[in-house]
Order: structure tokens, then sequence, then C-alpha cells
């Protein structure tokens, strides 16, 4: 790569995973070379109001609002009582429906979901790309021992609480006009912290998505995972309802809540791994055809954000970056 080229990056992102590296990425002034693909799969209507909260939590985080301490909505929005009836359990803050309303608007005035995106990105003075992985609904189905549910309703209205047998995608699954050519044209592509199966697995199951990821591998060309399982206990409240919610989508994929595990799960489509400081001791073990580093993944510090950017693009780092 000449010195005159700006790397660019695309990230495969989840909502607290992604935000987290929306965050990162804006510490190191990288927003501009850089391609975010939200996962839609857990996209869901309230009050006729399409909200995408993967999609959104990236947006609030690149445009400073994110609400880091919940790992979603926006900073110091207000929540009045939540009407009743059978979707009070999801409960919209004040700037957050606002958000959805103007989403609404663009999406009534004809706009996609990938144009309304960056309609919503521009107008928050966002300057990374940020992409939809897909135009067409394809909602994750929750098979638990009690029956199906939409992911919302097995995390937010019944805590995650079900045991999970299955989860599935129904409808075509078409990527977003881009998103695969951003996979193919990136220098280094990036799998974000964000559960792998309720986040990442509906991405990857987009046609030509995993295709592209396996083809980079099998040239060299950077594929990182961000481990999204880290050894040690959650501390804080937000990160224990995510471990177990995690923890319970990979029972049903077989899959032990361990970072080798999770490691193994993508290791036909990824060339690296970072993993927190705290599993250092586990990069010997990691998969053939897969190098790994470490940074610290839940600190959300300036230092921290930035060592974690550094390790996902060192690999590449062939010129000058903010």
């Amino acid at each position: 790569m000449d010195g005159g080229h700006q790397m660019r990056i695309t990230a495969l992102c989840g909502g607290l995973g992604g935000a987290r590296f929306a965050l990162a990425l804006a510490h190191k002034g990288l927003e501009d070379r850089t391609t975010l693909v939200t996962n839609v799969a857990d996209d869901w209507v309230v009050d006729g109001l399409l909200v995408c909260p993967d999609t959104d939590a990236v947006l609030y985080a690149l445009s400073g609002r994110l609400d880091e301490d919940r790992g979603w909505g926006i900073r110091g929005d207000e929540f009045p009582p939540a009407p009743s009836g059978a979707g009070s359990w999801f409960n919209l803050g004040v700037q957050d429906r606002a958000h959805h309303v103007r989403r609404a608007q663009l999406l009534e005035g004809g706009a996609d979901l990938a144009a309304a995106t960056a309609t919503l990105g521009r107008e928050a003075g966002i300057v990374a790309r940020v992409v939809p992985a897909s135009l067409v609904p394809r909602g994750s189905v929750i098979v638990t021992e009690a029956g199906t549910s939409a992911f919302q309703e097995w995390l937010v209205r019944d805590h995650a609480g079900p045991a999970v047998l299955d989860v599935h995608w129904p409808g075509p699954p078409i990527p977003s006009p881009g998103a695969v050519a951003a996979l193919d044209e990136a220098d280094v592509v990036v799998l974000t912290s964000s559960s792998p199966v309720a986040s990442l697995e509906p991405t990857l199951a987009l046609e030509g998505v995993r295709a592209a990821l396996a083809a980079r591998k099998a040239d060299g060309r950077p594929v990182v995972l961000v481990s999204p399982v880290v050894s040690t206990p959650p501390e804080l409240e937000r990160d224990r309802r995510r471990h177990h919610a995690r923890a319970a989508l990979l029972a049903a994929r077989g899959v032990a809540h361990e970072p080798i595990a999770v490691v193994e799960h993508f290791a036909d489509v990824i060339t690296a791994v970072v993993l927190d400081p705290a599993d250092a001791g586990l990069v010997p073990a990691l998969p053939s055809g897969v190098t790994g580093s470490t940074a610290p993944i839940l600190a959300q510090d300036g230092v921290s954000r930035a060592a974690l950017v550094e390790a996902c693009i060192a690999g590449v780092r062939t010129r000058t970056v903010s």
C-alpha cells in the first residue's frame, strides 16, 4: 500500500460491541475512513415506529450521545411512563423516540433503510459510513422451551429467561447494496465484540458475506475478531445481563462461553483475534491460521480505546494513521 492511500476499515457491528468500537475509532480520528455494517436482526417496531437498536447505538456513539452506562439509548434522555398494552415493556426515551420518528419520516418519504440511516448520520454530523446489513426485515426468531419469540421479546420482555434451543432468521438473506463490496474494499475488516449469535451470525448469514470474509482470509487479508467473551466475571450489571444472554445463545449452537471456543466458531473467516489482557495466556491455544494479540476490550478510557484500535489495525499499519 502506498503512503498516500488512507486505510479503509469495515466493521461488522452489533449494539454495545459496535458502539464501543465506534467510540474507539472516534478517539483515534478514523471515522472518515470507516464503514460500519450494523446488525438488523433485532430491529423492532414500537408504537408503529421502526427501532433499530444496533444501528442506533452506533449512530449515538459516533455523535457523542450514547448512554455508555446503559449501553444503549441517548445520554440524559427522559423516560415517561410507558403506556399500557402489549408493548409496554419496551419503553422509549423522549429523544430516542424523536430519532425514530425522523427515521419514519424518511422511510415514508421513499427512502430505504440504508438511505434513511445515511441521512440520520449526516444530520447528526457523523462522517463515518453506517450501513444496515440488510434492507429486508429478517428478525431473529428465538426458539425456547417455552415456544417461539422475537429477539426483543426474549431479551427485554422475558429477560433472556427461557433456555434457547435454536435461533434462525426467516426471509430472504439479501445484504444492503454496498455491504459486501465494503468487505472486499477494506484494508482490514473487524468483527466487533458483539454477541456471536445475536449480532454477528445474522450478518454472516447474508448472501455473499461469509464468502467475502473467507476469500479475504484465503488471500491473507486481515479479518480481525475482537473477542466478545472475556474470562473475568463482568463487574457492571449492564455487562452481566449481556453475559447471560450471550451464553444462552451460544449454548444453543453448542459453543462454550469461552474465548477460544468463540474464536474456533469463527475460525473459517478470521485471520486474527484481539483478546482482553486477562486472557493473554490463551494466545498459544488459538487455532491454526488465527494469530492473537491483546488490548482492553471492556475498558472505555481513552488509552484503552486507542490500544484496541491499534491492535485491530496492527497487521496493515504501513502508513501513518491519526
